[in-house]
């Protein structure tokens, strides 16, 4: 049996623009496009696991995010994860940000939210992989490694509205 693991690494930053839908229109928003390889990590299948186990987890509330409180275990948030090197703690910037990942040559997008850090690369749940790659993620010798097109959006991408935030707008978020 293979190991559930798929290797990955950031491969290089490009673009400075990208777009997030609103309205069932993409605006122009100013974060940078990456190119990155990603894999996946059963853990994050995992609906029961304590999501203190993640890097983004506030020891002080406790909790994921101040006003989720109730966010306790991976079944309690949305079901697409990302963990992303750049995070390296709860008071991090990138945690509880939403991420666009494209897989181009299959042309799949899917929003994914940082909750953790990664020594390298992306790190995703299988179910979020296979929904990438269109039930593809076992299939070691065509997607290994992952190269996919990152970029984070408007939180408003990954199923929440401002309101879910205390914010009246997107654009206090």
């Amino acid at each position: 049996m293979r190991p559930s693991i798929l290797s990955a690494i950031v491969v290089s930053t490009a673009l400075p623009a990208m777009a997030f839908k609103v309205r069932g229109t993409y605006q122009p928003v100013p974060y940078l496009q990456s190119r990155v390889l990603i894999r996946y990590d059963t853990r994050y299948d995992e609906r029961k696991r304590p999501l203190s186990e993640v890097a983004c987890w506030n020891p002080n509330v406790p909790g994921l995010f101040p006003d989720f409180d109730e966010w306790l275990v991976q079944d309690d948030i949305p079901p697409r994860t990302v963990t992303i090197p750049s995070i390296t703690g709860w008071e991090h910037p990138d945690c509880i940000t939403c991420w666009m990942v494209t897989w181009e040559p299959a042309g799949i997008t899917r929003f994914l939210i940082a909750i953790d850090g990664s020594k390298e690369g992306f790190v995703t749940s299988l179910e979020a992989m296979n929904s990438l790659t269109g039930g593809q993620a076992r299939d070691f010798n065509q997607l290994e490694p992952l190269e996919v097109e990152a970029t984070q959006v408007s939180m408003g991408n990954c199923v929440f509205a401002p309101m879910d935030f205390g914010k009246e707008t997107f654009d206090e978020l």
